[in-house]
Order: C-alpha cells, then structure tokens, then sequence
C-alpha cells in the first residue's frame, strides 16, 4: 500500500477480473501510499493505526474512521455472507441472528479456503513493515493448517494396488514427499520432505517408493530463512530437510516399508525458453556436465537435454532471466564459464518419390583387397515411418553374411543425410541385387558400397527436407487475442482454434519450431506481460522450398567452415 499508485479497491477487482479468483477482503487500508498509516480488521470489526516504521513498526487499536464507516460496514457484511456459505450451521445461524463471532468467521473462511473457492485479501507495505505482523497473524488464524486440509491421496506399490488415503496423522505410517533440494556448501544437499502422515527421527529407514530403495535418515534440521536448527523429531504436517540422502531426489516419496505409498510429484511448470550452451573452455566440459546435473537437482523447472542430430547441449528454462542466473551460478560455483547460443534446428531429410541406384566399393592394394557391390532401391513411407530395410536378394548374388553389413551401411547413411547433412527419415530401403568376390568381400566393404549407394538412390528420389513443429498452447486475455493470433500466423503457425476460459482466450496451434525462438519474451511484451504459453514437439511437415535453400545454404557453409578448421 506505500505505492504511489496504490488502489486497494482495483487490485481486488483486478484479482477477479484477470486472476478469476473470488478475492473476499478480510482488512481495508486506511490511507494510501505516504499516507498508509492503519488497517480495518473487517473479522474482529476494528482499526489497528501503526506507528514507527521498519523494525519500530507498532499498531495500536483506534476507532474505524467516520469516513471508511460505510464501506467497512459493507465489506463486512459481504465478509460475513461468505464465511457463512462453507458451513450449513453458520449459514443457518447468519440467516437466523445477522451475525457471527470472530471465531465463526475465521472458521467459515478457513473451510471456504480448503474448498478452494475463495481467496482473503490482505493490505500491507513489506517495505515500512508495516500490517506485516496483522497479515501473518491472520494467516495462523484464517488459512488451513495441515490438519485442516484433505488427506493426501497416493497409490499403493508393490503386491496390493489401489489409492491409499494418508490422513496428517503422526501415529500412522510415515508418507512424505521431497519437494525441492538445496546445496549447503558445508552440509552437501539438504533434501526438504513434507510430511504427509506418521513420525520422522534422524536414524528411521524409510522406503523410496519410486526407487525401490531403501533410505537411512541421517541429521534432520528445521530450516527458517537461512538459519537452521536440529531437529529431534517431526510428525504430519512438518516441513524438514534431511541430509545426504544418497538415493532420493526432488519428487521422491518417502514412506513405510508396512505401507508402501507412491504420493504425486510436484508439478512443476514446462520451461518455455530453450538455448544452446557451452563451456568456453572445452576442458571444462567434465565441470559442465556436472554442473548442469547438480542445478537440475535444485531446480527442476532448469532441464538440459542433448540434442543427438545437432550434437548440441540445450538447456531450457522458465525465461531468459532464468538461463542469465544458470550461466551466473555455474561460473560462481562450479568455476565454468560458458556461453549461450541459439539452438539449430533438428531438421529432418526425407524422399517423395521412389528411386534406385548402385554402387560399386572396389580397392586393391597390395594384398587382400575390398569388393562388395549394391543395388538399393528407395522409396517414402509416412511420417514416422523411420526405416524399413528389405533383403530381396534372390540366388545368393550377395550371401546372406553380409546383409546385416549392408543394413549398417544404410543406418550410418541415415545418420547424416545427402541433403544437408540431417538424419533422413521415413524412407523403405530394400537391397535387391549385388556381386561379391570370394576372396576381396567383406563387411566393411559392403558396409561402404551400401553407405554411398544410399546417398545417391536418396538424390535421386525427390529430396525434401522437413522442419519440425510445436504444439502451442497460448493463454492470453481477452483484449490481445487478435494480436497474438495475427503474431503467430506471421510466424507460419497454423492456427487451430480458441476458447474462452474465463476472462482469458485460449489458442492452439502449430508453430514450426524455428519460429519460436525467444518467443516466451515476445509475447510477454506484446500481453503486457499477461500472456502464458507452452509447447512440445508435434510433427515434422515439408519445409517451404525458399527456406529449405537458405538451411542448405548454410549448411554447406558450416560444413565449409568446419573443413577449414579441421584443416
């Protein structure tokens, strides 16, 4: 409330408007920004007036002001109606007198709370500290304790199945989750667990669900802030962090070998920003490595993922900020400074037409010599359709020992395709004739005349190269959803269709991949930073011919490039 701008009333109607939530105020500002100097607290129908500010902040009981009467009688009203809908006893009483106690409307809104259909609405300025203390106390009073809120569902691992109800109690079996990791510099990782059910001490064997390992619990701590203490002993509803467990990481359950539970993870949100990332020091590659393992382990919303066509290091994250804080903490921590690029795109080769061709791998010099001889024939399968290789040899013109060598020659021919140099999919490949030499064929030499027999029956067969596409899920208000569909038809999506959800539309469509590059940024900037998308990999469609030339082009010219370095 210390904001210049501060508007207690149109944060409320903003909270229903865009957030969707039914926002129920349970204090009212007296004063805004400079002049935010008190609350009403509309459950206990007073006016608190602080006095100092920071550490000094006090509050003193006054009287509600003349002029706030009126509304805080309203809001009040509307405070007491809401409280009394989570409970038939309160609404009948409320209906009955006009009235509830303090203790009745805390419960009411506690209950609506755990229903998840309301949401208390707090005013404070954290930076004064002031209405600080007035806040957590009502969280203590009004929001549910772990007892409160509906006993965790898991499902049972091992000889029984089914779901299993672990209710917060600390006499039954132990269920807990590991919900985030930390490294100590001192301690090593401190995995924290939320106790869903039963009793903890440092030295209990508990079950990791999920692993079908067997845990140790070493020294327990209870953490605030950045301070810790020991910990003798937690029950349901305790959050504590374990030290050095060897087989348990983030999502992990931990329970009761005499009641083996698996509880849900937490879902943690897809990244939406994705760069490619290496050492500046190749011999720094080791540190990256385990680098990027550990951070991944803290954060799991920070993944990593090795592109094999590109032969690229991606690391994905929930912004460019998020990507800007991992490149600072692998220098600071880990000694590596790398550098951050854009991905290339895992383009894809492949044929529309049918084509045939032979090769013949002949080599003498000196002694035994190299002979093997091909005839494929190539033709297009449908998307996804990788690879089919046929044998229709006929009359041992290529004996059977060497058609696995020819098999391995076309798989190799796929790895890095004619075109570009991408793998080649969705292709049938069959071998139907050759020639051998009793003395000079080999694998190897059928492997190689296989290889380059391949390239050329694919040039042969109308090339085309593919790009793959995103499913993209956009969530956006109401007012930019033509903006934000004309953005991705510019970017070639395709657009799929759009629902209302509430005050927000919802878009689907098909983006191609290179089209999304830093898009999370853009669309913050064009929403007014209210739009939300994610994306996963949809297909691969024909890429358009000016494109494909441009991505050969510059294909050859890395491959250039790379020859010259190697040289």
């Amino acid at each position: 409330m210390d904001k210049e701008h501060a508007d207690f009333a149109a944060a409320v109607r903003s909270c229903h408007a865009k957030l969707g939530l039914n926002a129920i105020p349970v204090q009212l500002p007296i004063g805004s920004a400079n002049e935010f100097h008190g609350i009403v607290d509309l459950i206990e129908n007073k006016a608190f007036t602080f006095t100092g500010k920071g550490m000094e902040e006090n509050s003193q009981e006054a009287l509600i002001p003349a002029e706030m009467a009126e509304a805080a009688a309203a809001a009040r009203a509307r405070l007491l109606e809401e409280a009394a809908t989570g409970d038939e006893h309160l609404m009948e009483k409320f209906l009955t007198t006009g009235d509830l106690t303090v203790e009745e409307i805390r419960r009411g809104l506690c209950e609506r709370v755990v229903q998840c259909d309301l949401a208390p609405v707090f005013c404070c300025s954290a930076y004064h500290n002031l209405g600080v203390k007035e806040v957590l106390d009502e969280v203590v009073d009004v929001l549910p304790s772990p007892l409160d809120v509906h006993p965790q569902q898991g499902e049972s691992v091992g000889n029984g199945s089914g779901a299993i109800e672990c209710k917060p109690e600390a006499t039954g079996p132990v269920a807990a989750t590991v919900f985030k990791t930390l490294a100590e510099a001192h301690l090593g990782e401190l995995s924290l667990i939320r106790l869903w059910s039963g009793h903890i001490e440092p030295g209990k064997e508990l079950l990791n669900t999920g692993r079908a390992r067997h845990e140790k619990l070493g020294a327990l701590y209870h953490l605030v802030g950045k301070d810790r203490s020991d910990c003798r002993g937690a029950a349901a509803g305790d959050i504590v962090a374990a030290v050095k467990l060897r087989e348990t990481h983030t999502g992990d359950t931990l329970a009761d070998k005499s009641r083996a539970v698996r509880l849900a993870p937490p879902d943690f949100p897809a990244p939406v920003v994705s760069e490619c990332i290496h050492a500046k020091n190749k011999a720094d590659d080791e540190k990256l490595a385990t680098g990027l393992a550990r951070l991944h382990e803290e954060d799991p919303t920070l993944a990593r993922h090795y592109e094999e066509s590109t032969k690229e290091t991606l690391v994905q994250g929930m912004g460019e900020l998020h990507l800007e804080i991992l490149v600072e903490r692998l220098r600071k921590r880990f000694g590596v400074d790398v550098t951050l690029t854009r991905p290339r795109v895992p383009y894809r080769e492949t044929i529309r037409g049918t084509a045939q061709d032979e090769y013949r791998h002949k080599k003498q010099s000196g002694g035994r010599g190299q002979f093997g001889e091909v005839h494929l024939r190539v033709e297009p399968l449908p998307r996804g359709g990788k690879l089919d290789f046929v044998d229709e040899v006929k009359g041992g013109v290529i004996p059977g020992q060497y058609i696995p060598a020819v098999e391995k020659g076309v798989v190799a021919g796929m790895e890095k395709g004619p075109i570009a140099g991408y793998p080649v999919v969705d292709v049938r490949v069959a071998v139907f004739f050759g020639k051998y030499h009793d003395v000079d064929s080999s694998e190897m030499a059928f492997k190689i005349a296989a290889e380059i027999c391949f390239h050329q029956a694919i040039l042969k067969a109308h090339p085309i190269l593919l790009e793959p596409f995103d499913e993209v899920t956009v969530r956006v208000p109401e007012e930019f959803l033509g903006d934000v569909m004309g953005d991705l038809s510019s970017r070639r999506g395709k657009i799929r269709g759009a629902e209302a959800d509430g005050h927000h539309q919802v878009i689907r469509a098909e983006v191609p991949m290179a089209e999304l590059y830093k898009y999370a940024t853009h669309l913050r900037s064009i929403t007014q930073g209210r739009g939300h998308y994610a994306a996963k990999f949809g297909h691969y469609e024909e890429i358009p011919r000016e494109l494909a030339d441009r991505v050969v082009a510059a294909a050859r010219t890395d491959k250039e490039v790379g020859a010259t370095h190697h040289a």
